[in-house]
């Protein structure tokens, strides 16, 4: 009998640890495919030199800036995650290394495209440049990205295109800050404001339930909120504005592996 028990024992813990290889094996699957969808590509370099103390009232510092592009398509991206992303190398082709081990450094988030498909990403080597003789620049790490997921929308009603009205629904704020924008803007210009930085965008449709063109201007922080602001291309009086957002938030780590030259002319 206790032959009996150690040998189903055995087996238990043998179908478990075969059933936890495959399942790491598929999630291993799943996280290549992720990276293979994944394309990283230089976008600009810049190199400053420290100046004379003595000379000038501010000197600045050396410094080694390499930005570029990520896309990951089916993945709408809402910005970095620093603790998860890591730089392993930042060197130029003679060997020279561009980090400093007193300062890790870290992936800043640029532009997000307006599809949120991809976004522009920089590194800044603060007090190292490039060795003389040096033509190209060398990176290679992990950036972890965030991404939003469960589409959802909130429309908010009864919208008066009207300078410093506002209206709200669930956690979405609109403020019209101006009825005409100018500029090619016969329309209005509003802030959207709520604690989510995961909005895909807005639908704005006039009282008669015809959709109005829309010119999305960017979005930034204030303290625990988001300000998105939009313009409507043609004149609008009242009407609705529906707030396409994501709910919830994950994770996708893309390698990056980049040699581009320093002058980025023929890249």
């Amino acid at each position: 009998m206790r032959r009996l028990l150690l040998l189903s024992a055995c087996l238990l813990a043998c179908a478990a640890l075969a059933y936890a290889d495959d399942k790491d094996k598929k999630e291993e699957k799943k996280e290549d495919k992720t990276k293979s969808e994944a394309s990283v590509s230089p976008l600009s370099i810049a190199i400053s030199r420290k100046l004379d103390a003595k000379a000038f009232g501010y000197a600045g510092s050396d410094m080694t800036t390499f930005s570029f592009v990520v896309s990951v398509p089916k993945k709408p991206l809402l910005s970095i995650d620093s603790g998860g992303s890591k730089v392993a190398k930042f060197e130029d082709d003679k060997g020279n290394s561009l980090m400093d081990e007193k300062f890790p450094l870290q992936f800043f988030m640029g532009q997000v495209s307006q599809d949120r498909s991809a976004m522009t990403v920089s590194l800044y080597g603060n007090g190292k440049r490039p060795g003389k003789g040096a033509t190209k620049l060398i990176l290679k790490g992990d950036l972890s990205a965030v991404y939003g997921t469960d589409e959802k929308s909130e429309e908010i009603k009864k919208v008066k295109f009207e300078a410093k009205s506002k209206a709200k629904a669930g956690d979405f704020e609109v403020t019209i800050t101006q009825e005409k924008g100018g500029f090619n803007i016969e329309g209005p210009i509003f802030n959207l404001t709520t604690k989510t930085r995961a909005v895909k965008g807005v639908t704005v449709k006039d009282g008669d339930g015809k959709e109005m063109e829309v010119q999305p201007y960017g979005s930034f922080p204030f303290g625990e909120s988001w300000t998105f602001t939009y313009a409507v291309k043609k004149a609008i009086k009242e009407g609705s504005i529906t707030v396409n957002y994501y709910s919830k938030e994950e994770k996708v780590t893309v390698p990056i592996d980049l040699s581009a030259s320093l002058d980025l002319g023929g890249e």
